[in-house]
């Protein structure tokens, strides 16, 4: 009996702790970094505040990301329309988020087979990465040639005809890619070669920093991710389109000089502590309270050794002590500090 109620409340506690973090068999396979992991990813993906990573700061500006998101939803937009006529079936494409990262790290997370072609989008420099799902490519392929768009139990690599069949995929996303943008400036893409092996993929430096732009479509029940990488140095011909710097100067040019004229002269009459500091020594209070006139303090400082001159508590100068008429003075012999 004490062995069928030990059985009975041990199934409670298994039931208990299912319901707070799901089914045991759920949990086996998770990482320990995951589960440590697990709060600040969850933090991420809810749109909190986004962790400082001092290791990679972020280096576009807000009005640079507002830019990039208001093309990235424009281009959602106009997918969603073009690719559903084009299947003749509701697709949905909708703009999942913007991140950065380096060339090296993106290719390493990408699935081996899949479709990644390399594109020019000029006036950007150089060469950007259109990253379609493979398994995307099988399901459009398929229904384009009058079959059911049914997802693939396996990938694979393309055949040549398939390759020619993708290319064009690849040609109509880089069109709707110049509609999106029509807005800020006018891109020409241009298809450039695609590989379904990501290793092969060339055109851009291993450490080059991207702006990553994902994008999940969504036919019937079948969703797969679609990614443009741009390297952030091909922006560089159209940077002040996406991200403005200059402002409106509201002040004449004399205004201007008389701010500076009337800056010059505060500063200049500013008063500062300037002290030559003859040496320093740490002693107990015991010796302080000991002193008397006429004492002699033993310095750790030779005397040819030139002096600190500090100016507002900073190290600032060497000098050379001295004398100036009958007054003792300090000449200055190294800068320490250019402020």
């Amino acid at each position: 009996m004490s062995d069928a109620f030990d059985n009975l409340d041990l199934d409670a506690a298994i039931g208990s702790a299912e319901d707070l973090v799901g089914p045991l068999e759920e949990t086996i396979g998770m990482d320990l970094d995951e589960v440590l992991n697990a709060g600040s990813d969850a933090e991420e993906h809810s749109g909190g505040p986004r962790k400082y990573d001092f290791n990679r700061p972020h280096n576009i500006s807000r009005a640079f990301e507002q830019n990039l998101q208001a093309v990235a939803e424009n281009f959602a937009k106009i997918a969603t329309i073009d690719l559903t006529s084009l299947m003749r079936m509701t697709v949905q494409v909708e703009f999942k988020g913007l991140r950065q990262g380096t060339f090296g790290e993106y290719i390493d997370h990408l699935p081996s087979p899949t479709c990644a072609s390399m594109v020019t989008l000029a006036p950007l420099k150089g060469q950007s990465l259109l990253h379609v799902d493979l398994g995307l490519c099988f399901i459009i392929m398929k229904k384009l040639m009058g079959g059911t768009p049914a997802a693939e139990d396996t990938v694979r690599e393309f055949t040549e005809i398939e390759r020619g069949i993708n290319a064009g995929l690849v040609n109509r996303i880089n069109e709707i890619f110049r509609k999106s943008m029509a807005k800020l400036v006018d891109v020409e893409p241009k298809f450039v070669s695609m590989e379904n092996n990501p290793n092969y993929l060339s055109g851009i430096a291993e450490g080059e920093s991207l702006i990553i732009l994902s994008f999940q479509a969504r036919l019937d029940a079948i969703e797969a991710p679609v990614e443009f990488a741009l390297p952030i140095p091909a922006f560089g011909p159209v940077r002040e389109v996406f991200d403005p710097q200059d402002s409106i100067e509201l002040r004449t040019p004399h205004e201007l000089r008389d701010d500076r004229r009337r800056i010059l002269d505060m500063v200049q009459a500013t008063g500062s502590e300037l002290v030559a500091l003859l040496g320093e020594k740490e002693t107990s209070l015991e010796e302080i309270l000991g002193l008397s006139e006429g004492d002699l303090i033993h310095l750790p400082q030779s005397v040819e050794a030139p002096l600190k001159v500090q100016i507002e508590g900073e190290d600032s100068w060497l000098g050379e002590a001295g004398r100036l008429g009958q007054s003792r003075a300090v000449k200055l012999i190294q800068q320490l500090t250019k402020e």
